[in-house]
Parts: C-alpha cells; sequence; structure tokens
C-alpha cells in the first residue's frame, strides 16, 4: 500500500492520476499527464523518477531526444532513467563553501554535481568519468550551465593503466560489484594521482565501489584537500574510509544515508 507521503507527491505533480495505479502492475505504457502540462507514454519505473523530480521543483521541455530539467536557473539534460539523479536531496552541499575553489568531482556521470558546484560558486570543477557514453551529456550540461570544466575519461583505480568493468547497463551503477554480461575496458588513475594533480580544495567520490581505493593514499596526500564527500557502497568500506580519514586528520562532520541501499551512505569529511 502507498504511504501518505507517495499519494501526495501523486497527486501534486499528476494530473490523470488515476491511470497511475495501473501503472504498477502494467506491462505495457500508459500516457500519464503532469499538472505542470507535461505528457509521456511512461511505464512505473520511469513514472516515479519524473514525478520525484518534478516534487523536488523542477521544470521540463525536450531537447533533442532527451529531456532538459530547469531549477534556480540550473539546466540538466539527460534520459530517463539516468536523470533520477535530480530526485536525490543536495541540500547538504549547502554547509560546504565552493565559492571561488577548485573542486574534484570523481564520478562525474551526466555532469550533474559540477553544475551544482558552480552554481555554489566553484571556479573550476575538475572531472573524471570512465563512461564515454556520458561524457556528451557532461559536456552539453557543463556548457549550458557556463561551468569551467576539466573533463577527464578516466576512472578511479590503485594504479594507473586499465581495467574491464563487467556491468549490464552503463547507467548510474556502472560498475558496482563489477558483474553483468556485458564488459568494458577503460582507463584508470590511482586515486593518489587524481589528487595531486587536481590542485583542487574540496573532493566529491562516487565511483560504485572504487573509493576503496582512497584508503592507500598517503596521509600528507589526502590532506591536501580540505574537504571530502564521500559515497560508500558498503558497510565495510565505510568503515575502512571512516578509519582511514580519521586517522589522518579529517573529522566525519555528516554521516547521510542513502536510499539506494541501506549499506549505503554519503559521507562529508573536513580537515582538523
Amino acid at each position: 500500500m502507498a504511504s501518505l507521503k507517495t499519494l501526495s507527491s501523486i497527486f501534486k505533480t499528476t494530473s490523470n492520476f488515476w491511470v497511475v495505479p495501473t501503472l504498477r502492475w502494467s506491462v505495457s505504457k500508459k500516457r500519464v499527464v503532469f499538472r505542470n502540462g507535461f505528457k509521456m507514454e511512461l511505464n512505473w519505473s520511469d513514472y516515479t523518477i519524473l514525478r520525484d523530480i518534478f516534487s523536488a521543483g523542477y521544470s521540463v521541455e525536450r531537447y533533442s531526444g532527451m529531456l532538459c530539467f530547469t531549477k534556480n536557473n540550473i539546466e540538466i539534460v539527460g534520459a530517463l532513467p539516468d536523470v533520477r539523479v535530480l530526485s536525490e536531496d543536495t541540500h547538504d552541499f549547502n554547509s560546504i563553501d565552493f565559492r571561488n575553489k577548485v573542486v574534484l568531482d570523481v564520478g562525474g556521470f551526466i555532469g550533474d554535481t559540477a553544475v551544482l558546484f558552480s552554481a555554489m560558486g566553484a571556479k573550476k570543477v575538475i572531472i573524471y568519468e570512465p563512461v564515454l557514453a556520458h561524457h556528451e551529456l557532461i559536456k552539453i550540461n557543463t556548457m549550458l550551465n557556463g561551468v569551467n570544466a576539466e573533463i577527464h575519461e578516466e576512472g578511479l583505480g590503485e594504479t594507473d593503466g586499465y581495467a574491464t568493468v563487467h556491468y549490464e547497463k552503463a547507467g548510474i551503477d556502472f560498475g558496482l560489484g563489477n558483474c553483468g554480461t556485458q564488459e568494458m575496458k577503460m582507463k584508470i588513475r590511482s586515486a593518489q594521482h587524481i589528487i595531486e594533480d587536481s590542485g583542487a580544495e574540496i573532493a566529491k567520490f562516487d565511483c560504485e565501489g572504487a573509493e576503496i581505493n582512497l584508503v592507500n593514499v598517503p596521509d600528507d596526500v589526502l590532506r591536501k584537500m580540505s574537504f571530502y564527500v564521500i559515497e560508500v557502497h558498503s558497510t565495510e568500506i565505510r568503515r575502512a574510509i571512516s578509519t582511514k580519514f580519521r586517522n589522518c586528520g579529517f573529522d566525519l562532520v555528516k554521516d547521510v544515508p542513502n536510499t539506494a541501499g541501506p549499506s549505503y551512505s554519503v559521507l562529508f569529511f573536513k580537515r582538523v
């Protein structure tokens, strides 16, 4: 049974809300009309993504076969289901002073966080994203929003080189668990070299388990940054990352649970 919060969101965002219950059990798409005037043939999964994005205050228009979402002078272009990242709560970033800072964004995905950091005052965002298919959207989104971006087609690893990653879809969870029927050879750089070469003051790492490589970075290199935001993807990685950063002089100032899974969370570390 749907929660009161979910029902409220459905009524708030959806004009023909009576269609929604049939979506959940249907194998075919149905036409959904949202209260902002947007109409689209959707399945249940894609409906919930758009519902949550509209609930977060975004408007939408079509853009070259994709969708363009706008909120507070930010424009993000993407396709379903990748744009579900826009429904994630970003208020916790408000505690970080990005003004005139260089920011390192490892796991740049479609450029959504790079755009956000720039809008919050970052003077430059250095983006690492290993999936080539995402780079077109990174370029579109950074251009639309005037982001001073430096983009690298590389992933995070223990050493410089190449790695073969197994996956099902090149989406937001690409490479998590290194399992799937497809494989991709991608270039990787060591966490130490990424940090050293960036000259950044703030870093965000969201790289589907590869964040564990941060535990091998020398303490003096980690301390080149004043603030880290790290999404961890297992209880074991959370424990190892927390121990490493506390031992080299960082305070864990915030631990935000991630709805993607019970063992996921986003850790905010500030240099003491």
